[in-house]
């Protein structure tokens, strides 16, 4: 059969992951394995009528003691890749939370690194010194796993409640700080008049300015989007026009509330320097409004973004205004 199944499983055992898409925390994920059953259980983030809210599933299914779906040859997705490494070669799996059934392979094992595919899909695993997953990617998803007893906002907390600012005026930095970079290798220099108005086109394109579907999709498609589709949009419109530009994760403040989770874009300039524009408002991006956390390629991998969102729910780096 090859790619091998789990361990035989003695006592309960679970473990807790950081879900994240393109580098925003969007979600919890909760695995756990008893004697005939395993669990799947996900807290994830979903938007209604623009409000942001928790959607909390559970899947259960009774498994053999080789980890196997219940009477069949298939194992649970999550399962085969939870104790491992597994070895090179193929198995059956099931995803979850859609009941999908097909090849889950391995086709390189370097260490404690694992490569393959998933239903068709890449995906690329990271495994701790005692076999358990610490670090999961796959196509713009990521999951992290959650150290035994560590205390962590669910990210649907983070989006609603934001992060308190201390201080009244001035403008906002993290402490201890985190330097962000200027610019990302390959931004190409772009003309303001023609980088604004590619803004101006953006805002114009999503008459809802809530999160929505768009936020989801590579090139933020869909008339209903919020901050993270617009700057997707906006950096695929602009890579149509030649031009490359760098995507920046931040948090945003209105009017003296708590600083929520944000994305606008930066633009290099013809005379070296930098613009950074916010399609979501068209609002000027200003060091007392805009809080950078990361500077990503749109197109490459938001890790550093992720790790730093991770660093934020663990209450690691306080917001505060230097006047």
């Amino acid at each position: 059969m090859g790619g091998g199944s789990p361990a035989p499983q003695a006592e309960e055992d679970s473990a807790r992951y950081l879900f994240a898409w393109r580098g925003v925390p969007v979600g919890r994920v909760t695995l756990t394995r008893a004697p005939g059953r395993f669990t799947y259980a996900s807290l994830h983030l979903h938007t209604r009528e623009g409000q942001v809210g928790a959607l909390t599933r559970e899947v259960k299914l009774a498994v053999d003691g080789r980890g196997r779906v219940e009477g069949s040859a298939v194992v649970p997705q999550a399962l085969w890749l939870w104790r491992g490494p597994p070895g090179v070669g193929c198995v059956t799996a099931r995803e979850e939370l859609t009941g999908r059934e097909g090849p889950h392979c391995v086709t390189a094992v370097r260490g404690r690194e694992v490569e393959g595919t998933m239903l068709g899909t890449a995906f690329r695993a990271r495994y701790g010194a005692a076999g358990q997953l610490e670090g999961l990617e796959v196509g713009d998803s990521r999951f992290t796993v959650m150290a035994p007893g560590e205390k962590l906002r669910p990210p649907p907390e983070l989006f609603s409640e934001g992060i308190p600012v201390e201080g009244a005026q001035g403008a906002l930095a993290f402490t201890p700080p985190w330097p962000v970079p200027g610019k990302l290798p390959g931004m190409t220099a772009w003309e303001v008049g023609a980088a604004r108005a590619l803004a101006k086109r953006v805002h114009a394109a999503f008459p809802e300015k809530r999160p929505g579907v768009a936020d989801w999709r590579e090139g933020g498609e869909g008339e209903a989007g919020g901050c993270l589709a617009h700057a997707l949009r906006f950096a695929k419109e602009a890579a149509a026009l030649g031009q490359q530009v760098g995507m920046v994760h931040g948090l945003l403040v209105v009017d003296g509330g708590p600083a929520r989770p944000h994305a606008w874009v930066r633009v290099a300039l013809a005379d070296g320097s930098v613009l950074e524009l916010d399609p979501t408002s068209l609002d000027p991006v200003l060091p007392e409004t805009h809080l950078p956390l990361a500077l990503v390629d749109p197109q490459g991998s938001s890790r550093e973004a992720g790790e730093r969102w991770l660093e934020l729910l663990r209450g690691t780096r306080r917001i505060v205004r230097r006047p």
